[in-house]
């Protein structure tokens, strides 16, 4: 893959980072937000696949201000989501939501105070990152993907709902966010479809044990919605299970449309 396939790639990819992050500064609304941490993840799965090239210079060292941004914009986006939470699940905790209110306002204030400091570490890593990039080989991009596939794969042959299922899906979230890139020149079977499905369902299982450990915390939580989470917890990993079945196999094997379905 020439460096200019990956330089457009990048740089695009970095514009609505960036533009994200101004819209929440200006508006302060939550979905520009999260669309900036979205942007965060795919810059950083392209720079993880790049670093994994040994004769290349690393840029994870230059995208470090960026991730730092990322934490804190974190903070602001985790009290969202519990109060998303309790309003989703009718929680009645009104200290619990008060607390996450003031915590959710009092990040988003101090971040945007950081507003312009922000934008200067990003137009400076930027920089650093785009004169360094280089050519990634076809059959590194491939043998990137059979490995991570397999690695993958061997996680989930050994099934725990620990650290290592999170860690399953973020190597996941990797080879699905770089495909784009990459998908004219792999020489491997890649089912996006079904690691979409993969990674979200993991994802919905750890929110939901989020969500139990949250209110169950709590002195006076409701003790009927957290017996709902929990059944809705047991479904969930059963889910996974099936789901996970022949992973590589599944991964691995993409179906064609016939002809006449495509048309």
């Amino acid at each position: 893959m020439k460096s200019k396939e990956q330089i457009k790639y990048f740089d695009e990819e970095w514009d609505d980072m960036e533009s994200y992050l101004k819209s929440f500064l200006k508006n302060g609304d939550q979905e520009d937000l999260h669309r900036f941490r979205v942007q965060v993840k795919k810059i950083n799965s392209f720079i993880f696949l790049a670093d994994s090239d040994d004769h290349h210079t690393k840029l994870g060292k230059y995208f470090k201000p960026v991730k730092k941004v990322f934490k804190q914009a974190g903070i602001i986006r985790d009290a969202y989501n519990n109060l998303e939470l309790a309003k989703k699940y009718n929680m009645q905790q009104d200290e619990f939501i008060l607390a996450q209110q003031k915590l959710m306002e009092d990040a988003a204030n101090d971040f945007k105070l950081a507003g312009n400091k922000y934008l200067k570490k990003l137009k400076s890593a930027h920089s650093e990152i785009l004169e360094k990039i280089e050519p990634i080989s076809n059959l590194h991009i491939t043998l990137f993907y059979e490995n991570q596939l397999n690695l993958i794969a061997n996680k989930l042959a050994d099934l725990k709902f620990d650290d290592s299922l999170h860690e399953a899906r973020a190597l996941v979230k990797i080879l699905v966010y770089n495909y784009q890139l990459v998908q004219p020149v792999l020489e491997t079977g890649f089912n996006e479809d079904y690691l979409q499905d993969v990674q979200t369902a993991v994802g919905d299982w750890h929110d939901n044990e989020v969500a139990i450990a949250l209110f169950s915390g709590h002195p006076k939580h409701d003790k009927a919605a957290v017996s709902r989470l929990k059944k809705k917890h047991t479904k969930l990993k059963n889910n996974i299970v099936s789901l996970v079945t022949d992973f590589y196999e599944q991964a691995t094997t993409v179906t064609e449309l016939p002809v006449e379905q495509i048309s």
